[in-house]
């Protein structure tokens, strides 16, 4: 028996809480904010400060104006912490999360097109782009990755404290890994939850201490994992949290359809009595109205969660105006030795058996369009990717036999012969 399986063993008995994997909450912001109000009260004076700030923001049409209209980058370290072998997680599972934050800030995600009419027009482009730094605090070269063995199995959960309390997860002399200047990075740690829940994000303000503040996944959630029969297998669990982090609430508020404290204050999200699992039915209807839980911020299955709307883009944007406006002069994502644009295409595994990976250099003026052809020319699958080099593209529904994999970046074209089986 291995050292997690004890611990959460010994947990269980201890807490009683025994919950089965399968009604892991999928995001643990709403009870690690009571954790954060338990350890430090002044807390709530400072997310009131900063939604003052915000709902002052808003008001001023002129800083929409101005801001609206611009890409902002956003740099990203990632932290990955393990105790198993199998929890030192892969660069390409790293970069796989990267795109897909890209594409659902863009608006570029695959399942754009499956949003009801009904909502179509308040579905947008947020602005935000991520990438990996280049560069460490001290201005060294890097990948932006970190990787920390550490002597506690569930380190991610929250439960992993001190004796006074602090979260082990976020000091590297407490057996974690310490943040770099929050101010101009946004850290994620990469750990195991041990079914605690599966990501969670800090509003601005919330963290009791700046070096805790940032984003933390459960280790089995980040990335695209591509279609192993789990419900947020998609890497939308951190395109969740980063709305939080960017000061988002649920869609739902605090549940029910009462008060105006109980809504998530942005005015195009139709008011919702609870959050929803699976894939719901258009229209899902409560408060008078059809809900929106295709929205990143409900907490509906990855493959059907699909939009930001107008007013959280906004709220974003106060977010990067304000408190988290250390990150628009970071720098820290400067290209070191830039590559020529060439696509430098490799597909792995090949053969494929339930999921094909593709990189290429990604650091072009124009997106790269990903095409997947059958033997016979059928269009199979269509995607166009931003900002990312890595595209996962699930096979284990296609059937045996030859594929033909075209990827286009304006005038340059290559294709790569793919074997399934």
């Amino acid at each position: 028996m291995n050292k997690k399986v004890i611990y959460l063993l010994f947990y269980c008995l201890a807490t009683g809480f025994c919950l089965p994997a399968q009604e892991v909450d999928k995001c643990g912001h709403d009870l690690l904010l009571e954790q954060s109000l338990e350890r430090d009260p002044a807390v709530a004076d400072r997310m009131a400060a900063v939604e003052a700030f915000t709902q002052a923001w808003l008001a001023d049409d002129a800083n929409l104006a101005a801001q609206s209209r611009e890409i902002i980058t956003i740099p990203v370290v990632v932290h990955v912490l393990w105790n198993e072998a199998s929890e030192d997680i892969s660069n390409l599972q790293i970069y796989s999360q990267i795109g897909i934050l890209n594409e659902d800030f863009r608006m570029r995600n695959e399942n754009v097109g499956d949003i009801p009419d009904d909502f179509k027009s308040l579905a947008v482009d947020v602005g935000f782009e991520f990438c990996l730094a280049t560069l460490t605090p001290e201005g060294d070269i890097t990948d932006g990755i970190t990787r920390t063995q550490t002597e506690w199995p569930c380190i991610g959960d929250f439960n992993t404290t001190t004796e006074s309390g602090i979260p082990r997860l976020f000091y590297s002399i407490l057996g974690g890994k310490d943040a770099w200047d929050p101010r101009r990075y946004l850290n994620i740690w990469v750990a195991p939850t041990c079914n605690a829940f599966l990501g969670f994000g800090f509003n601005p303000g919330q963290s009791v201490a700046s070096q805790e503040d940032g984003v933390v996944i459960d280790t089995d959630y980040f990335g695209n994992v591509c279609n192993d029969g789990r419900n947020h297998h998609l890497g939308r669990t951190t395109t969740h949290e980063i709305g939080h982090y960017f000061n988002l609430k649920h869609i739902w508020g605090t549940k029910g359809c009462g008060e105006e404290d109980d809504d998530d204050f942005v005015e195009d999200t139709p008011r919702q009595d609870n959050f929803h699992n699976g894939c719901p039915t258009h229209p899902s209807v409560s408060c008078g109205s059809a809900d929106m839980y295709m929205n990143f911020m409900d907490y509906t299955d990855d493959a059907c969660i699909s939009m930001f709307t107008i007013g959280q883009r906004n709220r974003m944007l106060a977010a990067i105006s304000g408190p988290r406006a250390g990150l628009l002069n970071s720098n820290r994502c400067l290209f070191i030795n830039r590559p020529r644009p060439d696509l430098g295409i490799t597909v792995f595994p090949n053969p494929v058996d339930d999921c094909i990976h593709v990189e290429f250099n990604a650091n072009f003026d124009n997106d790269v369009t990903v095409l997947l052809y059958d033997a016979a020319g059928k269009l199979i699958y269509e995607a166009i990717n931003n900002a990312s080099n890595i595209r996962s593209i699930p096979a284990k529904d296609l059937a045996t036999g030859v594929y033909y994999l075209h990827l286009t970046n304006g005038s340059t074209k290559v294709s790569e012969r793919v074997m399934v089986y």
